[in-house]
């Protein structure tokens, strides 16, 4: 049985993240989708991102209610979290990981590190809404990596820490739990136990 990898920073995990994970896991037939949260991602300053722990954490809370889910802490403690060096230590243990990402993603990997690497060492399936526009994307990459439709609720981490600071509600968006950490954590700017 195959198993899945979902990396990202996780700031804060939502539902978009689960739904993504859930309609991978049916539809390619996979054991378990392992989350694997960023410890220090290349591409943002650690001012920038919520404190390792409090992602794991909350990563925990968001998936604790499904069998298929586990967080797999895979990232190494001292230097940058690249894909490319995750998906080596993956399948230097003899697995063919099915790694999971968004349009986003795929819309950007020409700017990973070593992305043609990436596309020999996993099997990268992309989810997407059917609107999706192909167009930006290298056709390169876009004929190695498969496509499949999920249902999309657009929404991003960056606008959850938003609406979190600007007193908004988060109800919905992410996991009941995840709501409860951050507030009872006072996480981007929440009152505390509000």
């Amino acid at each position: 049985m195959k198993q899945g990898f979902l990396g990202g920073t996780f700031d804060p995990p939502h539902l978009g993240h689960l739904i993504l994970a859930q309609e991978a896991l049916e539809k390619y037939s996979l054991e378990k989708v392992n989350f694997v949260p960023s410890r220090n991602p290349p591409h943002k300053k650690a001012a920038e991102i919520s404190d390792f722990s409090h992602r794991l954490h909350m990563l925990e809370l968001a998936v604790q209610d499904n069998d298929s889910f586990q967080v797999a802490d895979l990232e190494s403690r001292e230097f940058a979290s690249y894909t490319v060096d995750l998906l080596e230590r993956i399948s230097s243990k003899g697995i063919r990981p099915c790694f999971i990402i968004g349009m986003d993603s795929l819309q950007e990997i020409h700017t990973w590190r070593e992305p043609l690497r990436i596309l020999e060492l996993a099997d990268v399936v992309v989810g997407t809404r059917p609107d999706a526009d192909l167009s930006s994307v290298n056709p390169d990459f876009l004929g190695r990596v498969s496509l499949f439709h999920f249902p999309g609720v657009w929404i991003s981490s960056s606008d959850l820490r938003k609406r979190v600071l600007n007193r908004r509600s988060i109800k919905y968006l992410v996991h009941e739990s995840v709501e409860s950490y951050i507030r009872s954590g006072g996480l981007y700017g929440a009152e505390k136990g509000h």
